[in-house]
């Protein structure tokens, strides 16, 4: 059985959850405390020598990193939610770095200065977060999904963080595009949302 070392409040652990419920997988959580350091240890050192949650195991392949472990699945297990010519999937991997780069390093780490107190540059991570909301925002008043005409792991990859901006104190209400959006995706057959997620989505 898949295994996934996991947090319930992770984000990055979201997307993955997000996949594996809406392909009716099933998979073992492993919870891994990373507010009280517990990913600090040597078994999972050995797991992911970065210290950093998610990791996937399947039947023995180890995979780390939410977008890689997201591209792993569709490839492997759901190859309708990548894209179906090679431009559509040049365009889902520059959502993943988007994911990854504009959003790991604006609205994620503004949500954990707010919910953790961790050291962040709290005015340049929330301006940098505005921007990533519109540029979403603008995006999203001309296509219904990041990357094609139907949902695909861009979408996936996005959404957690973008859903959680409330809790980085950002004004998700805002972008009416995006709101949107989300609202599509939590429609989604096997929809699952997370602490902090749900208003987001309804």
């Amino acid at each position: 059985m898949i295994k996934l070392y996991d947090h319930p409040l992770s984000g990055n652990c979201h997307k993955v959850r997000l996949l594996l419920s809406m392909l009716g997988m099933s998979y073992r959580s492993e919870f891994v405390d990373v507010p009280n350091e517990a990913h600090h240890v040597p078994w999972f050192n050995e797991l992911n020598p970065l210290l950093q949650i998610p990791v996937l195991d399947d039947e023995g392949f180890v995979i780390c990193d939410s977008q890689a472990i997201l591209t792993y699945l569709a490839h492997r297990y759901a190859p309708e939610w990548l894209g179906d010519k090679p431009e559509a999937n040049g365009l889902i991997a520059q959502w993943l770095s988007f994911a990854a780069n504009e959003i790991g390093n604006s609205l994620q780490p503004a949500r954990l200065y707010y919910l953790l107190g961790e050291e962040v540059n709290i005015e340049a991570v929330s301006a940098k977060g505005l921007c990533v909301l519109k540029v979403l925002d603008d995006h999203l008043a001309k296509h219904q999904w990041l990357v094609s005409e139907r949902p695909t792991i861009a979408d996936l990859a996005c959404v957690p963080y973008v859903g959680l901006a409330r809790e980085g104190h950002l004004p998700l209400d805002d972008f009416r595009h995006v709101n949107a959006w989300i609202g599509r995706i939590a429609a989604l057959p096997g929809y699952v949302s997370m602490p902090g997620l749900l208003a987001a989505a309804e």
